[in-house]
């Protein structure tokens, strides 16, 4: 008993015809029938019942069915396990990330890939949200991985998103800010607009913390592109800023970090990709590394 005639009786059946059935396989009706008389021999009994307008299963080809089912989908299952063990070994993961991420996140993924899978080149795009969807879109990278992408870019794009993880955006003033020494937590209506130091229009983080802070016009002289440069001119007493939990760095008693009152405020972190399009085996491998900040 060979796993290609299970297959071809398989198909036969769902045909309900020879005719139909061979044309499905690429193969004559001779050889076809072939194949199923081979089978029958082997088992002793007839596995179809042949009528005028097609065909059905005997008992005996019912019964064999039963457990040609499960022996097909093991089957299917392991040819995928070493197509997708083929596609580990070589290969090539194209993917996009935005700034306000990228440092952060990165090197907690890349260096454990690259050891565990170190025939898979990679291939990183660093560029704002509106830059990064037209690379998904025309499939030049195979996902993004950002934070608030508008439901209309979504719909327009045919766009999918998918949540990796919620991470917390936390306070950033000088030691000697009232925000930093007052007992209370501070909150988003705390935060003043001339002195909120914020990112460059078109980074998303900038986007979320001006709308849930509700500052339409924070001070244009207090304006940066990284956030690590937000973070030194907060250690210089420019002002305070709103900074993810991944971007915190230790930058001695000159800063203070504190969450915010309640259930604080945060930013969805997700994966952006065309809608239908199935990720690469070697791409979801790299999805598995993504986590959120530590508690």
């Amino acid at each position: 008993m060979e796993i290609r005639q299970l297959e071809l009786l398989r198909t036969i059946l769902e045909e309900g015809s020879l005719t139909a059935a061979a044309k499905r396989c690429h193969l004559s009706q001779p050889a076809l029938s072939q194949q199923i008389q081979a089978l029958e021999a082997e088992l002793g009994e007839p596995l179809l019942i042949r009528k005028p307008r097609g065909v059905e299963a005997t008992a005996a080809g019912s019964l064999l069915m039963e457990h040609a089912a499960r022996i097909l989908e093991e089957t299917a299952r392991a040819k995928d396990a070493f197509t997708g063990r083929r596609e580990l070994q070589s290969g090539k993961v194209a993917f996009g990330i935005i700034p306000t991420i990228a440092p952060y996140l990165l090197p907690r993924l890349l260096g454990p890939f690259r050891k565990r899978f170190p025939g898979i080149d990679l291939a990183v795009s660093e560029a704002r949200t509106a830059d990064l969807i037209p690379q998904v879109v025309s499939g030049a990278i195979e996902f993004a991985i950002l934070s608030d992408v508008a439901e209309a870019e979504r719909k327009r794009w045919s766009l999918h998103l998918r949540e990796l993880f919620r991470e917390p955006l936390l306070l950033a003033a000088p030691a000697d800010h009232p925000l930093a020494t007052r007992k209370q937590s501070p909150t988003a209506a705390d935060l003043d607009a001339s002195e909120l130091i914020h990112l460059q229009g078109g980074h998303c983080l900038s986007d979320r913390t001006l709308r849930v802070c509700k500052i339409r016009d924070p001070n244009p002289g207090l304006r940066c592109d990284q956030l690590s440069t937000a973070m030194a001119m907060v250690a210089a007493g420019l002002g305070v800023t709103v900074v993810p939990k991944l971007a915190v760095r230790d930058l001695g008693d000159s800063v203070v970090i504190r969450p915010f009152a309640g259930e604080g405020l945060y930013r969805t972190v997700s994966l952006m990709k065309r809608r239908g399009a199935k990720a690469s085996p070697a791409a979801e491998e790299l999805l598995r590394l993504f986590t959120g900040p530590k508690e």
